[in-house]
């Protein structure tokens, strides 16, 4: 309620009310007590009553706005803006004990300020290191709903944040085939195959907020795994190796004996050489077999400084005597004469002769294997390439695995005995195959600085 009728405030005050009440009941006062001094009261009373009333409620009202009210109004319009802001406000017209309470509230509101700016750096500061965590931190409201999740869980589930904010946490673990077991300790992902560390921490908060975290474990699975496949390989290597050279000394021995009896026996019978050929065919291919296991388990290699396309081209030579029995062209591409590399030459022609052996077994009778080496930044290239049927993309993953063959009569350690020795050297075996048009097996080798 306003006390001053023409005032340009808009603001009113209690004050101005218990003002404006007292104002109106010391008016009643007089009016009573002239009435009844002057019992019964003239005309020309009401008319000096009424002119006193006015002159007495003018000046009483233009003295109290000028006094209290007015400043009261304007403190009250400063501490609003000064609790809105937090800034402080020029001091011009507000003195004695309304000066002194806006001082303290402004130095209220530099207080409230220097704290706010020290939650918000406080924030900040916590902000940033949730964010760069890699692990994926979600909260969840006490409805159940997605109320916030940093970059790692983004980056876990490439996701954002946008999309699921305000939707059902149970509709964020079926959307990604999350699984949840009692023990709530390592979950799948269906979706994305992935393997998580999952816990689950309750926040003391009026919200009653639920803090999730996903620890990515993918990585460090499949590298366990790796771990207790080389240690069987490295187990298979040794029982490899014995097996061997255990049977080594036998199939030179029989060898031996059937050449002897092959040249001991020219009288012999047609059919019974043509046994002796089958036999001594036989057991060259078993040390042929017997020499693959020895290179499978072999993990050392003699590295010496040698030129690269030296080694392929004996390695081709070598393959286009078998390649000629089929009618099978085995054409080299040299982008360059010398690409110096240390290795292990015997381990290389090694390598080499598997692929193109492969690459032949998958060729048809007069087709041509195509062999391309150069060099590509610090390395030395070489692509194999055939026309043959290609390899199904279902067994593409097991490619490299020992004993995994897709011929009749294969042992299944080529391929492994290819990586393993490209391994060795410091280089990358890939494989580009597509269906009825042909297989490419790349070669990479790092040069020899």
């Amino acid at each position: 309620m306003k006390i001053w009728p023409f005032s340009r405030s808009e603001s009113s005050t209690t004050y101005g009310t218990v003002i404006s009440i007292f104002l109106m009941a010391l008016i009643g006062f007089i009016e009573v007590f002239i009435y009844v001094l002057f019992y019964p009261p003239p005309l020309q009373y009401w008319l000096i009553m009424i002119s006193m009333d006015l002159v007495i409620y003018f000046a009483s009202s233009i003295f109290l706005f000028q006094f209290l009210s007015e400043p009261l109004i304007q403190l009250l319009n400063r501490v609003k803006h000064t609790s809105i802001t937090l800034n402080p406000v020029p001091q011009k017209g507000l003195r004695g004990e309304f000066g002194e309470i806006l001082r303290d509230v402004d130095r209220l509101a530099e207080t409230l300020k220097r704290e706010r700016e020290g939650l918000l750096e406080t924030y900040s500061e916590y902000r940033n290191i949730v964010e760069s965590l890699d692990e994926g931190i979600l909260t969840v409201d006490e409805n159940k709903d997605i109320a916030t999740m940093n970059k790692g869980l983004e980056k876990i589930f490439s996701t954002t944040r946008s999309q699921w904010k305000g939707r059902q946490f149970e509709e964020f673990l079926r959307f990604y085939g999350i699984i949840i077991d009692e023990t709530k300790n390592v979950v799948r992902v269906k979706t994305l195959d992935k393997r998580l560390i999952f816990q689950e921490i309750p926040m003391n908060t009026s919200h009653s907020l639920m803090l999730y975290i996903f620890e990515d474990i993918t990585t460090l699975s499949n590298l366990e795994k790796a771990l207790g496949r080389a240690e069987q390989l490295a187990l298979l290597g040794k029982m490899t190796a014995s097996i061997a050279h255990e049977i080594k000394t036998p199939l030179a021995s029989m060898k031996l004996s059937v050449q002897l009896l092959k040249k001991q026996s020219p009288g012999i019978s047609e059919e019974a050489r043509e046994t002796l050929d089958i036999l001594e065919k036989e057991i060259r291919r078993l040390e042929e077999r017997s020499m693959q296991f020895l290179t499978f388990s072999k993990t050392t290699y003699d590295l010496k400084i040698l030129n690269v396309v030296d080694v392929l081209e004996e390695s081709i030579k070598l393959a286009r005597i078998r390649a000629r029995e089929r009618g099978i062209s085995i054409e080299l591409t040299k982008l360059a004469d010398k690409l110096i590399i240390e290795g292990d030459d015997n381990a290389l022609n090694s390598a080499f002769l598997n692929v193109l052996v492969n690459a032949m077994d998958a060729s048809n009778e007069n087709e041509k294997i195509e062999v391309k080496i150069e060099k590509v930044r610090n390395y030395a290239l070489i692509t194999f390439t055939d026309h043959g049927s290609g390899i199904p993309p279902d067994y593409m993953d097991y490619l490299f695995e020992p004993f995994f063959t897709l011929k009749a009569n294969g042992t299944g350690l080529g391929m492994s005995i290819v990586r393993r020795v490209v391994n060795s050297h410091g280089g990358k075996v890939e494989v580009k195959s597509q269906k009825e048009v042909g297989t490419s097996i790349v070669i990479r080798l790092p040069l020899s600085r």
